[in-house]
């Protein structure tokens, strides 16, 4: 059985307001798909191609027009305390998504209040070890967000996504705003994470090198419809012109991967 399934699911948002006629725009179309435990698969597409609209729908943060997202088998209705233990979710934007009043520390822990029973030392141990998995210093538990660096907030969004031990962490654009070297540590970290855990990744990027390099599969988002699925292979290619773009586009350089460090 898939984790989550998605079937003929179509979503659109209405625009228009005082100086223009109300209508509906269609982000989705009749999206088919699968998100398998465990495994690590790349959603690319270009701006506005309905990447960040389907990774709310998939969170249970919208409800679509049409079709259904089932997980495990069952209707996905809202926000529900089981759904948010196993899928968790790492935002474009770090520093909105930390409270500005609270400490790091506080907000890594929220998950652990909110979905577990963990005594408070049980709770402080857990951020400790968490903030060590992500490679920040015990000291930055009582930091606020505002003096720690933005590689260094989205290691803690990251931390506060592992948590509760989910099976599937959707990452929305998560490395877009961060250099390559820092991409490439943190798609490191989370190998690791995948390796050790069995976690499941979403990766939602519009930059294919960051697929080659994390991902076991992609797919293609195009005018609210995917257009490819396929393995990730050395020679991936793809077929569709939408996704032939995104493949031809020159991007910066990726950093080679431990093993090749070590070959070198």
């Amino acid at each position: 059985m898939n984790f989550i399934q998605v079937r003929n699911v179509s979503h659109g948002y209405t625009a228009g307001g005082f100086f223009s006629k109300r209508h509906k725009v269609q982000v989705l179309k009749g999206l088919d798909l699968d998100l398998q435990a465990g495994q690590s698969l790349g959603l690319l597409g270009s701006s506005g191609s309905g990447k960040s609209t389907l990774a709310r729908l998939l969170m249970g943060l919208e409800t679509p027009d049409q079709g259904s997202i089932e997980f495990e088998g069952q209707p996905l209705q809202g926000l529900n305390p089981l759904f948010l233990q196993r899928v968790q979710m790492v935002f474009q934007d770090a520093i909105s998504a930390f409270n500005p009043l609270r400490s790091i520390g506080w907000s890594i822990a929220e998950p652990l209040r909110h979905l577990s029973e963990m005594s408070s030392d049980s709770i402080k141990a857990r951020v400790e070890q968490l903030l060590q998995q992500v490679k920040l210093s015990p000291g930055d538990i009582e930091k606020l967000p505002a003096q720690l660096s933005g590689g260094q907030l989205q290691r803690a969004g990251i931390a506060r996504a592992l948590a509760v031990n989910p099976q599937m962490i959707i990452l929305d654009e998560a490395l877009s705003n961060l250099d390559r070297v820092l991409q490439v540590q943190i798609l490191d970290l989370l190998a690791e994470v995948r390796r050790e855990s069995g976690t499941g990744f979403l990766l939602i990027t519009h930059d294919l090198s960051l697929v080659r390099r994390f991902c076991q599969r992609v797919v293609v988002l195009a005018e609210g419809k995917l257009v490819e699925d396929r393995a990730v292979t050395p020679l991936l290619r793809f077929a569709h012109p939408a996704a032939l773009t995104l493949q031809d586009a020159v991007l910066p350089a990726m950093p080679k991967n431990r093993q090749e460090q070590g070959a070198a």
